[in-house]
């Protein structure tokens, strides 16, 4: 039976306080995702004329948090995955005993954290967002060797910098989905695992990937979607820009509960009928032809018995 891998990704939407974080890594267990993710941001690299700085300053990590979260996550029973933006942070990883990484779509031409990754970590997951079918393919060339490695088909547009100038806040639409490009990368890498992570703000679209044949799920998730976003456009505390796109706690559920259902729906990899249909064959085929009859039906399958 299929088992689609679901990433819950928090982010920055724990809003730096570490009860959110637990909260939302509880809700991921509960909703029956399989990883919680975090970014770990570098507070020494954020640049001071960055316009929000401040903000990423609240949600970054460092080892020690990194340490707590990973503890949690063990007491929950779910899987734990980080992205790191440089060398720095990986090596908080991997000081915590992860050997396993998320590569984010702006990390894509940092070629120094390419080899340190491919140097230290066993298992990698790679986003494709903003990039080039050439640099997705070079980029899985570079990984090759890797003891696992999962290609997640993203579109990176979401809410942040120029983006949010230019559209407001507002998540990905539906026509930005090009989920035709994730079986593109099926189609080009059939030896690897293909997943999508989503950028929407509902449910239909990680679900659609499933039908479409995604194996990973990545989905961010938040308590409050709407909190965040009122206080965005009132000028109040400002709380990012990733709630927006996230899904609270009953909708990862449901989410869950679909993807789950799609799963079910596609059955084993053979060619077999259902004992339903065995049970139909003779009747439905021998109805027209005039050969059907109770006693043809049960002299035949008692044969193929």
């Amino acid at each position: 039976m299929n088992h689609t891998i679901i990433i819950a990704e928090i982010g920055e939407c724990f809003n730096g306080e570490i009860q959110t974080a637990e909260r939302l890594m509880t809700a991921a267990k509960e909703a029956g995702c399989d990883i919680v993710k975090f970014q770990t941001l570098d507070y020494e690299n954020i640049a001071d004329d960055d316009p929000e700085g401040d903000w990423f300053k609240k949600v970054a990590l460092d080892p020690e948090k990194i340490e707590y979260f990973i503890k949690y996550s063990k007491k929950l029973d779910i899987d734990i995955l980080f992205t790191p933006e440089n060398i720095k942070t990986c090596k908080w990883l991997l000081d915590a005993g992860l050997k396993n990484v998320k590569i984010a779509s702006s990390s894509m031409a940092d070629i120094e954290l390419f080899q340190f990754i491919k140097d230290n970590f066993s298992k990698i997951y790679l986003s494709t967002g903003m990039a080039s079918l050439d640099e997705v393919v070079k980029a899985v060339s570079f990984f090759k060797n890797a003891d696992e490695l999962y290609i997640m088909h993203c579109i990176s547009e979401y809410p942040c910098g120029p983006l949010l100038d230019k559209y407001g806040l507002r998540a990905l639409s539906n026509e930005n989905v090009r989920l035709n490009m994730m079986k593109m990368l099926m189609y080009l890498f059939p030896n690897y695992k293909v997943g999508y992570s989503d950028h929407t703000d509902q449910i239909l679209a990680p679900v659609a990937a499933v039908a479409a044949g995604a194996k990973i799920i990545e989905k961010h998730i938040t308590l409050d979607r709407k909190k965040p976003v009122d206080n965005f456009n009132n000028n109040k505390e400002y709380l990012g820009t990733d709630h927006v796109l996230s899904l609270e706690p009953d909708e990862l559920k449901e989410m869950v509960r679909q993807i789950r259902e799609v799963e079910k729906m596609f059955g084993d990899w053979q060619w077999e009928r259902t004992e339903g249909e065995k049970y139909m064959l003779h009747f439905l085929r021998g109805r027209f032809s005039g050969d059907w009859s109770m006693e043809n039906y049960e002299t035949l399958t008692k044969n193929e018995k």
